[in-house]
């Protein structure tokens, strides 16, 4: 992913918030089995673009996941020290496999597949445990102005700058430069 290499390439901190884009999804999700049409279409024919051009398998899910399981799931493992592989699976079995993600048993198998107590993962899901500190950031992150997924905010002392949506390499790359991250050595 372009945040990772810019994380290989740069001295800068990368640190994932969670964001539920769109909360009005049922807790099932909505079932998109059917071929898209449209700016649906358009748009998912972009996603596989870039996601191609990343090296990343992009298939359309066929039902569209309510997303906050899958990010209290994710608050689980950053707490149990997994969140970088747990989130990169979770990527993957959402645009790569197109798998539902608002499931819990999908995501205490994804846990599992990752070093992580599926059991546990489970009774956290099922208590709810992380849902209050999602809906926190949520918020936090709509004070802050953003709307859309991706949005990385790059910030270097006072200065906050925002990008909204997937962007090529050399966007983040220029971004980075300007706000003063020094590249690592050999990059």
């Amino acid at each position: 992913m372009r945040v990772e290499r810019l994380e290989r390439e740069f001295d800068v901190e990368v640190e994932w918030q969670p964001y539920e884009l769109h909360p009005e999804i049922p807790p099932e999700g909505i079932d998109r089995s059917g071929r898209p049409e449209g700016r649906r279409a358009a748009s998912y024919e972009h996603l596989r673009e870039l996601a191609e051009e990343a090296g990343l398998r992009f298939r359309q899910p066929a039902r569209v996941a309510n997303s906050h399981r899958s990010l209290e799931a994710a608050e689980f493992a950053r707490e149990q020290g997994a969140f970088a592989p747990y989130h990169r699976a979770l990527f993957d079995a959402y645009f790569g496999e197109g798998r539902d993600i608002g499931d819990a048993a999908v995501l205490a198998e994804l846990g599992a597949a990752n070093g992580l107590d599926a059991a546990a993962l489970s009774e956290a899901l099922a208590s709810r445990r992380y849902a209050s500190l999602v809906d926190e950031r949520t918020e936090e992150a709509r004070s802050w102005g953003v709307t859309g997924t991706p949005t990385v905010i790059f910030e270097n002392g006072e200065v906050r700058f925002p990008v909204v949506g997937a962007q090529e390499y050399a966007v983040f790359e220029n971004i980075a430069r300007r706000m003063g991250a020094v590249p690592k050595a050999g990059s």
